[in-house]
């Protein structure tokens, strides 16, 4: 499961800072995600953030040995500053990995976003399903 995939992730200058199955961190660059303030745009963040939590599940998944496409279930953000510098958005587990009542794999991940002085600038969770591919 690559982030190479991901057409945003690209085309905003997303960069993969670390990766493994029980942490990812994506860094943004401030340039190509300004808004109309000036600051980072809080949709670029929200994307960071759901994609180094999409790219978390699915090295946790090969680790376990499983298959298929891992979908966002749901999630919740909160913005807590502006940001005026490139930043970062680290995701990790809250709990090891479970089986839904379909037998899909669920993972439960808790995200921050960081600005490059190390302030907290972000924060949310997000529900993720590995759906088995059919056919």
């Amino acid at each position: 499961m690559s982030l190479d995939a991901i057409e945003p992730f690209l085309s905003l200058g997303f960069s993969e800072s670390e990766a493994g199955p029980d942490r990812v961190v994506i860094s943004v660059p401030l340039a190509g995600n300004r808004n109309d303030k000036g600051t980072l745009f809080g949709g670029s963040m929200y994307s960071a953030m759901l994609l180094a939590g999409w790219r978390l599940c699915g090295l946790r998944a090969e680790l376990e040995g499983k298959t298929g496409d891992i979908y966002v279930k749901d999630s919740s953000v909160q913005f807590l500053r502006p940001i005026l510098s490139d930043m970062k958005a680290t995701a990790s587990l809250t709990c090891p990995p479970g089986t839904t009542l379909r037998g899909n794999l669920a993972f439960e991940v808790e995200m921050t976003v960081l600005d490059a002085e190390g302030k907290l600038c972000g924060r949310g969770t997000a529900s993720y399903r590995l759906l088995a591919k059919t056919g």
